[in-house]
């Protein structure tokens, strides 16, 4: 849905009423729109597809769409039109984006406009994202823990923000990092059962470390952390160990952070194993 601000804020497309979105007429544009419905009606991304429909009602009321489209969709998706699938997608990003501490969230508010206004916002665009932030916040606020659990105790892992940005589903058309992107280059290795490309596939790889952090430098410092553990998971024998001395001597402080550190390192490494087997 990347281009909030052209689609589904252009006045012309909410007054559709979900049924007058424009047709597609590309084969990507077509493959990228079966690629986010596939992923909303499997709860691929950790999601229950009931919890995301009644997530986006407030997003739907808010440009005047039928709510009742969502549940549509999932019971004729051949019909699903670009507006429903727009507002869906922009839920589960904000489902995403609301799930992270205050502090992060500020930390991702830029990364949340990129994806939803796109590259070249329109006047008055920030203040229609203040908008759909504030009818998503509502909504989010009235969840209670064990609604959040429910909704999210799904088989797949419920994605963090930069995770979800990064699945194919809504990774930017131009950075080609799409299954179907991958498809078209052979040669560049893909990971796990979805056919990830890389940059997908290392935030995945890399959500324990950040989800958490609410500060901007340890947040930095945890994605470092999380690029040194991808190197080391694709490295053997006495390679691995001499890698793995690197990292205690780059970020521990003290024998206390070195342990810690080679702890962290083993979860790690634990982790790649299980999401991309073939890999590792």
């Amino acid at each position: 849905m990347h281009n909030l601000s052209h689609d589904l804020l252009d006045p012309r497309l909410a007054a559709s009423g979900g049924d007058g979105a424009s047709p597609m007429t590309d084969a990507h544009s077509l493959a990228q729109h079966q690629r986010k419905l596939r992923a909303f009606r499997t709860d691929e991304t950790g999601l229950s597809f009931a919890s995301l429909a009644l997530f986006a009602e407030p997003l739907f009321d808010l440009y005047d769409l039928d709510p009742a489209a969502a549940f549509d969709l999932f019971e004729h998706p051949d019909d699903a039109d670009e507006a429903t699938v727009a507002v869906l997608e922009a839920a589960r990003v904000l489902w995403a984006y609301l799930s992270l501490p205050p502090k992060a969230r500020a930390a991702r508010h830029d990364a949340l406009a990129a994806f939803l206004l796109g590259p070249d916002p329109e006047p008055g665009d920030e203040a229609d994202l203040d908008r759909l932030l504030d009818a998503a916040e509502t909504h989010w606020d009235a969840l209670t823990p064990d609604d959040v659990a429910l909704a999210e105790g799904v088989d797949a892992e419920t994605l963090g923000f930069d995770a979800l940005l990064a699945h194919p589903a809504f990774a930017h058309a131009a950075e080609d990092h799409t299954a179907e992107g991958a498809a078209e280059h052979p040669d560049e290795p893909t990971y796990g059962p979805n056919r990830l490309g890389e940059m997908e596939a290392r935030a995945l790889f890399a959500q324990p470390l950040l989800e958490d952090e609410t500060d901007l430098d340890a947040l930095d410092a945890a994605m470092e952390r999380a690029d040194e553990y991808w190197t080391l998971a694709h490295l053997r024998g006495p390679k691995r160990e001499a890698h793995l001395d690197e990292i205690v001597e780059a970020f521990a402080a003290d024998e206390a952070g070195a342990a810690a550190l080679r702890a962290e390192a083993e979860r790690m490494a634990e982790r790649f194993g299980s999401l991309f087997p073939e890999q590792a």
